[in-house]
């Protein structure tokens, strides 16, 4: 629409635009009812269908203006063909274009093919202003889903402070225990590394569920400390003879359990690419917490013991009963037995 030739017309584009659009799709000249009818008919006037098949039609459309008088749009506009839209589609009140496609999971994997996106369009803003890049499909539920699972982690860790503070009666013995989910995190990394493998919602999934597992080693290596410092065995001694007498049933638990993920990890037996993420991530996991476990957990149950010791002036992970008033164990601070 040429706009200073519209305006000397006394035309708006709204009006010209709803002329156009009444001649292909019709407007509602009036309603009818029978009188035995519920519902009133709509009267349409629009174009022949044989008229509005050929482009000679725009010659013919006149348009009303404020006064009434009957402007061609030939007069006020010119006709160009190029290349449109069929539909205008919209996300959140605003126009959008989709581009989809299907990635061969066999060359490579979708969040690789969204990284190069992302790089590639990274600027859109800059060099295009209001034009924005938004990535849907499996990206966009990979998002979603890793909002979850941060949620999960957390109220997962949550829970099993908890239970461990109720069991321990203890709120410094449950950190002690939950230091060992670090540790299993790190082999996690190693395995993906190793493997050359791309962190995917399962495997996140198996490191939520390793969340509750490697803790195991380490409820049964302290509540042993425990029980022999219940009992007299002075903090040190009590260390030395938890690692001694624990090792085998903390081995042992460790290797049946990874023994019976490796199968899914390695397919041994038969494989499914959908789980062997998760059972990497809890197998490795689980290798590593033991491992460090074993040697860092006692070391961190002492460091602590020996902190609360200088600020408090008593133990803050147990009491003994051993010792009688105004005598001091084997670590050097006094118990009062009641």
């Amino acid at each position: 629409v040429d706009h200073d030739k519209a305006a000397l017309a006394g035309l708006t584009i709204g009006r010209i635009a709803s002329t156009v659009r009444a001649v292909f799709e019709g407007g509602i000249a009036t309603k009818i009812k029978p009188v035995k009818a519920e519902e009133e008919t709509d009267v349409t006037v629009r174009f022949s269908k044989d008229k509005t098949a050929s482009m000679a039609v725009f010659d013919e459309i006149v348009v009303a203006n404020k006064f009434g008088n009957l402007i061609p749009l030939k007069n006020v506009a010119k006709i160009e063909k190029v290349p449109g839209t069929t539909t205008i589609h919209h996300l959140d009140g605003k126009r959008v274009v989709t581009a989809s496609c299907n990635v061969d999971t066999k060359k490579v994997t979708s969040i690789a093919v969204n990284k190069k996106l992302e790089k590639k369009f990274e600027d859109i803003s800059d060099k295009y202003v209001g034009y924005t890049v938004k990535y849907g499909g499996e990206q966009e539920e990979t998002i979603e889903s890793l909002k979850s699972l941060g949620k999960s982690f957390f109220f997962a860790g949550l829970l099993v402070f908890l239970v461990l503070a109720s069991f321990f009666k203890s709120l410094v013995q449950p950190f002690v225990v939950i230091l060992a989910i670090p540790f299993g995190l790190i082999g996690v990394i190693v395995a993906f590394l190793i493997h050359g493998l791309p962190f995917s919602f399962m495997a996140i999934l198996g490191i939520v569920s390793l969340n509750g597992i490697v803790v195991n080693d380490s409820i049964v290596f302290v509540d042993f400390i425990n029980k022999l410092r219940r009992e007299g065995v002075p903090r040190r001694e009590s260390i030395i003879q938890a690692g001694q007498m624990r090792l085998r049933p903390v081995l042992l638990t460790t290797i049946t359990t990874v023994g019976g993920l490796s199968t899914v990890a390695y397919g041994i037996g038969g494989k499914d690419p959908f789980l062997v993420p998760m059972a990497l991530a809890i197998s490795w996991g689980l290798m590593f917490s033991t491992a460090l476990t074993l040697i860092i957990i006692p070391s961190i149950y002492s460091i602590i013991d020996d902190i609360a010791l200088k600020i408090t002036h008593h133990s803050s992970m147990i009491e003994t009963q051993r010792l009688e008033n105004g005598e001091s164990d084997a670590d050097g601070y006094m118990k009062i037995n009641k």
